[in-house]
This record gives C-alpha cells, sequence and structure tokens, in this order.
C-alpha cells in the first residue's frame, strides 16, 4: 500500500508543476557560446577570499578573488594569483583530476578569461550552469551575478549589457561543496561528493522576447483515441505581438496561436500519432517559434498512469526490470558529465536487458535522459533527498522544493522519465 501511494505521489508531482519563472530550457538547441575546458584555480580552504577584508558587501575590494589579478603597475600589492600552473577541465569534478583534490571539502575557485564580440541589439545574455556542487557564487568582470545551491540541477544568470567586453571578460566562480546539516543533500550520503563545476558552461544568447519554458505531452487517457490529442503550453518571458507556431513535421501538424500574455496553452490533434515507449521509442522533431525566437527539440508522447498497485504506460502494465546508476565512470573513478558517457552507461543497462533505470540519487546530467528517450529507458529521476534530512525545518524544504522544481523544468519533456 505505501509503494502504491508513494508512486501516485511522485507522478503526480511529476506532471503538475508549472513553468518556473527564471530558468531556460532546452540549451541543446539554442545559440550558445560554450565556456568549458580549462580553468584556472585557486584552492581557499581557510575561505580567504570571503575573509574580514573581502566581505561580499564590499565587491569593489581590488584584491577580492572575483576582482582581476593583474596588477595596474608593478609597485602595486598583489594578494592573490590565479594562473595557468593551476587549471581544472570544466565540465568536471576536481576529485579526479589531481591528487591534492581527492579527499578535499571546501571552496575553490574557478577563473575563466573570454572574449565576447557578437552583437547585443535586440538581445540578451545568460550564463548558464548545467550543475556546480554545492554552492556557487558568480562573479562576472568584478560584479555578483548570483548564488545557487544546489549540485545536480541546473541554473543560469542574465548578464547585464554594461559588463561585457569584446576582451578578457572575468567570469569567476567561487564553489563550496561542503556537506553541510541543513542543506540538500545533508551530511550523510552513501555517494561520493564529486566536486566542481561538473557540468558543461555556456553564454545563451536569447531574442530580448524568447521562448523561455514549454511543455509537450499526450493529454492524459489519449493512448487509447483514434485521434490523439498534444497539449501543452508555451511560456515566453514577455508578451509579444504576432502569432506562435508549432510545427511537427512527420505529423503534418502546423498550428498557429494569436500571442495574448506570456503563458498560451494549445491542443494539437493527431491521427498519426505513434506512441513512445520501451520497444518503439518514437520520438517527433518538434519546432515552436514567435517570428522572432524559434527552438526545437525531439519530444516522444506516451501516457503514465497509475491504478491500483500497477503502473500503467500507454495503458499497459509495466515490470520494472532495471537497475541503479550513480553518475559515475568507475574506470576513471570520476564524475560522469558528456555524452559519451551518457550512452556508455545506459549501454551496460540495454546489455544487461534491462529497460528501467533508476539515476541514483540525484539528477544526473541532461545528456543521459535524452539519451535514455532515444534508448526507450524508462527513467526515474530524484533529488538528493537521501538520509537524516531535516524536514522539520522550513528552511530545508524550501531547498528541497527549489531542486524539484528545477529537475522537473529541465526534464518535463522526456518521455523516458516516468517518476
Amino acid at each position: 500500500m505505501k509503494i502504491k501511494y508513494w508512486l501516485i505521489f511522485f507522478i503526480a508531482i511529476s506532471c503538475s508543476v508549472v513553468a518556473q519563472d527564471k530558468l531556460i530550457t532546452n540549451i541543446t538547441n539554442r545559440n550558445t557560446i560554450a565556456l568549458n575546458g580549462k580553468w584556472q584555480c585557486i584552492i581557499d580552504p581557510y575561505e580567504t577570499g570571503f575573509s574580514d577584508r573581502f566581505e561580499e558587501r564590499n565587491l569593489k575590494d581590488k584584491d577580492a578573488y572575483w576582482n582581476s589579478d593583474v596588477q595596474a603597475d608593478k609597485t602595486d600589492k598583489l594578494e592573490f594569483g590565479y594562473s595557468d600552473k593551476q587549471t581544472l577541465y570544466v565540465p568536471g569534478d576536481w576529485n579526479s583530476q589531481h591528487p591534492v583534490f581527492l579527499y578535499y571539502e571546501g571552496s575553490v575557485w574557478y577563473k575563466k578569461s573570454f572574449d565576447f564580440t557578437p552583437s547585443l541589439k535586440n538581445k540578451k545574455v545568460f550564463v548558464y550552469f548545467g550543475a556546480v556542487n554545492y554552492k556557487a557564487d558568480v562573479y562576472l568582470n568584478g560584479v555578483k551575478l548570483g548564488v545557487h545551491k544546489g549540485g545536480f540541477t541546473p541554473f543560469n544568470f542574465e548578464v547585464p549589457e554594461t559588463l561585457l567586453k569584446p576582451e578578457n571578460n572575468l567570469l569567476v566562480v567561487k564553489v563550496d561543496h561542503k556537506r553541510m546539516k541543513d542543506e540538500i543533500p545533508t551530511l550523510n550520503t552513501d555517494w561520493w561528493n564529486y566536486g566542481g563545476i561538473t557540468r558543461a558552461v555556456n553564454l545563451v544568447l536569447v531574442p530580448d522576447n524568447f521562448i523561455q519554458d514549454y511543455s509537450i505531452q499526450l493529454q492524459k487517457g489519449a493512448y487509447a483515441n483514434q485521434e490523439k490529442t498534444i497539449e501543452g503550453w508555451v511560456k515566453l518571458n514577455a508578451p509579444v505581438k504576432g502569432n506562435l507556431t508549432i510545427e511537427i513535421p512527420a505529423l503534418k501538424i502546423k498550428n498557429q496561436i494569436a500571442i495574448k500574455g506570456d503563458s498560451l496553452p494549445f491542443n494539437l490533434p493527431s491521427k498519426e500519432l505513434k506512441l513512445w515507449s520501451a520497444k518503439s521509442p518514437t520520438l517527433y522533431n518538434v519546432i515552436i517559434s514567435t517570428g522572432i525566437d524559434e527552438v526545437e527539440e525531439k519530444i516522444g508522447f506516451r501516457n503514465v498512469e497509475v491504478k491500483g498497485d500497477q503502473v500503467l504506460l500507454n495503458g499497459k502494465r509495466v515490470f520494472f526490470r532495471g537497475i541503479c546508476i550513480p553518475e559515475e565512470i568507475p574506470e576513471g573513478m570520476r564524475r560522469a558529465y558528456n555524452y559519451k558517457d551518457a550512452v556508455y552507461l545506459p549501454g551496460q543497462a540495454k546489455a544487461l536487458n534491462a529497460h528501467m533505470l533508476r539515476l541514483a540519487h540525484y539528477p544526473h546530467n541532461e545528456n543521459m535522459t535524452r539519451v535514455a528517450d532515444s534508448l526507450g529507458l524508462l527513467v526515474w529521476s530524484k533529488i538528493p533527498v537521501y538520509w537524516t534530512i531535516d524536514f522539520g525545518s522550513a528552511t530545508v524544504m524550501a531547498k528541497a522544493q527549489t531542486q524539484l522544481q528545477e529537475m522537473i523544468t529541465r526534464h518535463r519533456n522526456r518521455a523516458s522519465v516516468i517518476i
């Protein structure tokens, strides 16, 4: 009985949370500039970057780690220094990159210099992180963009146009992955606490009025109908004049909706739609356009239900034959992070004749669920609410809810994610 209600809760949660206000989705198919590769770093076990002299409130202090370490002249004091002698690869965990980091839990300052030449006329720029474990303080050219907590979910900050320069922009991220009693996860886990900027970092360029998020799914119960209905909504960052176009070429669907406000619901009937399943993981290319902005994504359509103690996929009972996969590459003793890793790990599951993946014990990188979509693997994705969580604390509960929201926002159009 407990299992039944637990499944109902999680499947209901995964379908009911509405669009997040700030996170941009589907970064893979947007105009981006990658900031991956080698970043210079400073290990900071004593938190001197946040010492009394360099308090966060005094962001203009030239000796602070988030500012340039270039002296105006050779007589100036040099309090700290980034160097190519101390670098870490992004994306990646620091534990596997150098022996000094193997058991390290604390803060590391990352620095990446980059040039930026695109025209910003009628555009917005965001810096997007796939994940940073655990707390990230993000600065650009000495100005703080924001803070994010949560080691496995994506986040982004808008970059003011006045901050960007044609040459030598300074992006600094203070990463702190110390385990804390009032965080998610808490002090006790049973996985390795990899630290660092563990997933890709991109600048995302979008129009001033852009498509921020969307939900495109098979209508509840429509799997049994001869004419199936695709339904959902599109969230714009701001209302624009004109029409929203939703196109699925393989189904000969091209529907226009007059834009009224920033949230647009829709229904798309189709007699030719083939359902996504483990045996037949059909994906359709979906194109959403406003005339100003356009995104496209491959999406599968299926229904997930709970009846009694059974889970049904497209009306048919599912027997879960699967395994748990941590986001690790055992041969390299490192965090998995790229597309090659995402093909390798589910490939091992397929070789064992499994069709279900429990992504233990936290949201894995986005490549994993996209590969699962293409392979017909069913996925249980979870946030790291694991052991001795202090749910009596409203603050801790709020952190868990934020991570859940961020995970669902990223996963909402993945056919493979059923729990």
